[in-house]
């Protein structure tokens, strides 16, 4: 079989599409497929593990390219980007670009070119309309990721949508009002979670839960403190006094991610500081993660067992995961990302009140039960043959 993957690209730094589109790859080729992976130049779209088809990025805001390069990652750094409440996955789609006409009908024509030539059998989508809609547009059937939090009706403005409704009419395709009900049309929406944590997750929806098999807890003293508050979510300074207070709070180690390298002391520990750290290596003696909200987070930290305080910001999606970890007792949310109510959290949940988090287990054994990427690869041959 021969399939196509397709992550959303954008000048954000966002890992999420990236990481999960290469997980996906990896197990269509451990399964005998030919994959082919799309990137794009975004800084996101690094190491693939398949042979690549470069797909153009969307400009933020329909901005010159010139300018976006620049006014977008000197934002991040400022930690500008949590500023602005960010409401609907289509509000998502409309500021990194995506929703510009002229930007998914180039698009479209680079995967529909690719489409015709190598005649794939299957397109894989992570979050990508443009995939969506040339896939239909060459007769290919479209499958791919999706999420309660990124459905129409959980939150949508379709007023964004205009262009893309335009582009639709032109290509004599039905153009519904919401850009999210072109995603939700795929013909299996892969939810990389649960019922327990996304109950109404919408029409063709297969929760296939951990993407990868979660690995064996090896009982490793529980000795540090994981942050990470996201790429231009918060100014860096904030993310590292949280670091310092936890440190304190906690009375062990903290390592505080996507920030400028530098180590600290702070109550007698060491808070190291970096603009990445190995997950899988830290995650398994950590104590406790402080993070954005962002899925990949969340399950990451699910699969080690390890409490949750969420700082999800004014983000729709990060809110809605907030709300389901402390819902299940997985964790608590801090909705200001004010470093001494992050440390007050965390001392509650690790120290004062574990019983907060009674509900880790449990989640982490459904999670681990629904078959991850081998369920995708094993639903779309099914799908295909």
């Amino acid at each position: 079989m021969k399939v196509l993957v397709v992550p959303m690209v954008a000048r954000s730094r966002m890992g999420g599409p990236w990481s999960r589109a290469q997980r996906v790859a990896r197990t269509f080729q451990d399964g005998g497929h030919e994959v082919t992976l799309a990137w794009g130049d975004d800084g996101n779209c690094v190491d693939p593990i398949a042979p690549t088809l470069e797909i153009p990025v969307p400009s933020p805001l329909g901005l010159p390219e010139v300018i976006a390069r620049h006014t977008f990652p000197l934002a991040s750094r400022l930690g500008l980007m949590g500023c602005k409440p960010v409401r609907s996955f289509e509000e998502v789609l409309w500021l990194t670009g995506a929703l510009d006409e002229r930007y998914t009908r180039a698009a479209i024509n680079t995967l529909r070119a690719h489409m015709r030539a190598a005649r794939p059998d299957v397109v894989y989508s992570e979050f990508s309309l443009a995939a969506v809609i040339a896939a239909h547009a060459e007769g290919i059937p479209c499958v791919g990721s999706g999420s309660q939090p990124t459905t129409a009706a959980y939150a949508s403005n379709p007023r964004k949508s205009a262009g893309i409704r335009r582009l639709l009419r032109e290509m004599g395709m039905p153009a519904p009002a919401s850009s999210l009900t072109v995603l939700e049309g795929m013909r299996r929406r892969f939810i990389p979670s649960c019922p327990t944590l996304e109950p109404r997750a919408g029409e063709r929806a297969v929760y296939c839960g951990f993407l990868d098999e979660p690995s064996a807890l090896t009982g490793r003293p529980r000795d540090c403190a994981l942050v990470y508050l996201g790429a231009g979510s918060v100014p860096a300074g904030v993310a590292v006094r949280a670091g310092r207070e936890l440190a304190e709070a906690l009375g062990c180690d903290v390592y505080v991610a996507g920030v400028p390298e530098a180590v600290r002391i702070s109550g007698g520990y060491t808070v190291a500081c970096a603009p990445r750290f190995d997950v899988a290596e830290l995650l398994p003696r950590a104590r406790l993660f402080v993070h954005h909200g962002g899925q990949n987070s969340v399950m990451d930290a699910l699969s080690y067992e390890v409490p949750q305080v969420i700082v999800p910001g004014r983000i729709f999606e990060r809110r809605f995961n907030a709300e389901a970890v402390e819902n299940v007792r997985c964790g608590l949310t801090v909705h200001a990302p004010k470093p001494a109510l992050i440390a007050r959290a965390a001392r509650r949940i690790v120290v004062d009140e574990p019983a907060l988090t009674s509900g880790i287990r449990g989640l982490r054994d459904e999670l681990s039960s629904l078959g991850g990427t081998k369920r995708i690869v094993c639903e779309v041959e099914k799908l295909v043959s």
